[in-house]
């Protein structure tokens, strides 16, 4: 893959392997990077990684430059395109860019988001792009001068967490789900065929048993070391946190096996051990509350793992343009998803206004319309608890074993409901209520409803104007298009099918 999948980001191969690449990424000079410090030692991959791990933990921070690079980070910012997607928000009708009021018909920028046909190459570059920094980390942290091996293992271990989870995501974006032979490129090493390496799809369960294997090493580091404040997502739940969501997406698709949804099971289990929901409404609405996000104090709950946020600089998210009146989204609620919420639902009153017209899960709304705070950030908590519980139930549930899913349902909704609910006590009704818990609780946060709907095959139709358009089960377009830049120069690799004939960006 010439381009994305080296790693364009030319100062940062640079510092880290002393070679300077050309403009084109096709030919190299084997110099060492002119006032530019060349990475040797374990403290300055710890200061590379550093300046990452800073914009995570520091509300409304610049990243810092570190030996004069800026290290890559992953696209955690895809609310803009599928709140649309999935009707969680509703396109701006009074935005020119979107919609022709004299014509009464939306833009062709418009119609491409209403028929989930956005072919925007930015996720595929970011996170391969961020991939690309952290094999150059992982390689050579693995050999670097020094003797403490504790802080080694912090920064391989965190660097194999990110990593993991980079590819996991790109697997959930980019492959049909149901088909094994479209995984993604997965390459791990960075001094081979720089320039011209042109690595193929891999097979889904090849990708997945490299997730795992990232995973699984990370965890035996653990073993010899433990997690300090400095790392992030370094640490034994959240590792299993995501191993849970891994394994639950994996027990669905091509590439599936029958031992999958019990290892979710026991990965969830871990990871919940020793925590518990809360029933306190205002902690529920402190963790998503954005208004001051650039003040706020660092909060700890059982709730999450770690909370990413963000401020004025929006460089990680910007969830108002996502989910607040703005040029892309209204800034109205959906009914669709707020008939979903009865009234001592205690995320009701978080998640909407109390005429339910507009919905404030970071509450960044004014007074009336719009919003009166500057920050342009958001609130992400990956893999929270509330999310084991309900990987937990329906991997019970799956696995045959009712009486424990309903059990561990009915934990899950004594914490968001205040006095008596629904428990249903048939395996289908169980399956349902677990399918409907997931889409009130995960409600506006980033691409977790989409995803769902690509994992559980749901179908959606819009009529825009005359037309109907239907998005199917398994349908082609909730996969992503792999880049046109991506296909024109590595001859390596194939085309998601269905996209083969759309102009891509």
């Amino acid at each position: 893959m010439k381009t994305q999948m080296i790693n364009r980001s030319h100062i940062v191969i640079a510092c880290l392997c002393g070679i300077l690449f050309m403009s084109s990424c096709e030919k190299f000079l084997e110099l060492h990077p002119r006032d530019k410090k060349v990475v040797s030692t374990i403290e300055d991959y710890r200061a590379i990684l550093a300046s990452y791990m800073s914009l995570l933990k520091t509300p409304n921070r610049n990243q810092d430059a570190v030996f004069g690079i800026y290290f890559n980070y992953p696209y955690f910012d895809m609310a803009k395109y599928l709140g649309i997607y999935t009707g969680e928000t509703v396109l701006n009708r009074n935005s020119f860019f979107y919609y022709d009021k004299n014509t009464g018909t939306y833009t062709a920028e418009g119609l491409q988001l209403l028929t989930w046909m956005n072919t925007d190459p930015y996720c595929w570059n970011r996170y391969y792009r961020f991939i690309g920094s952290l094999n150059l980390l992982i390689s050579g942290v693995r050999t670097a001068q020094g003797n403490d091996e504790d802080w080694r293992n912090r920064i391989l271990g965190e660097g194999l967490v990110w990593r993991a989870f980079s590819f996991y995501k790109l697997l959930q974006y980019y492959s049909p789900y149901k088909n094994n032979q479209y995984g993604i490129p997965v390459y791990l090493d960075p001094a081979k065929d720089i320039g011209n390496a042109m690595p193929p799809r891999k097979t889904q369960q090849e990708v997945f048993a490299q997730i795992l294997n990232d995973c699984r090493e990370a965890l035996i580091l653990l073993e010899k070391t433990p997690s300090s404040d400095w790392n992030c997502a370094w640490r034994e739940d959240f590792i299993n946190a995501m191993m849970a969501s891994i394994y639950m997406w994996k027990a669905m698709s091509g590439a599936a096996e029958d031992t999958d949804w019990n290892n979710a099971e026991k990965c969830a289990a871990i990871a919940m051990k020793g925590r518990s929901l809360t029933q306190s409404s205002n902690i529920l609405r402190q963790m998503f509350d954005c208004r001051e996000v650039t003040t706020a104090s660092d909060m700890i709950s059982d709730e999450f793992y770690f909370r990413i946020l963000d401020g004025n600089n929006g460089q990680i998210f910007n969830f108002p343009y996502a989910y607040y009146q703005a040029e892309l989204v209204d800034g109205n609620a959906s009914n669709q998803y707020y008939t979903l919420f009865k009234d001592n639902d205690i995320r009701k009153d978080i998640y909407f206004t109390a005429n339910g017209l507009q919905s404030d899960k970071y509450n960044l709304l004014g007074l009336g319309n719009g919003i009166i705070t500057s920050a342009r950030g958001g609130s992400l908590m990956l893999f929270r608890l509330a999310e084991m519980y309900l990987i937990k139930a329906e991997a019970l549930l799956r696995q045959g074993k009712t009486g424990e899913a309903r059990k561990t349902l009915e934990e899950f909704k004594s914490a968001r409901y205040d006095g008596n609910f629904d428990l249903p006590g048939d395996t289908d009704g169980i399956l349902q209520e677990i399918l409907n818990e997931r889409s009130r609780e995960f409600y506006m946060e980033n691409d977790f409803r989409w995803l769902d709907m690509k994992r559980l095959g749901i179908s959606i139709k819009r009529t825009i104007g005359r037309n109907t358009y239907t998005l199917a089960p398994d349908d082609f377009r909730y996969s992503f298009p792999i880049p046109a830049k991506e296909i024109e120069l590595n001859r390596n690799i194939v085309q998601n099918p269905g996209w083969e004939n759309v102009q891509l960006d």
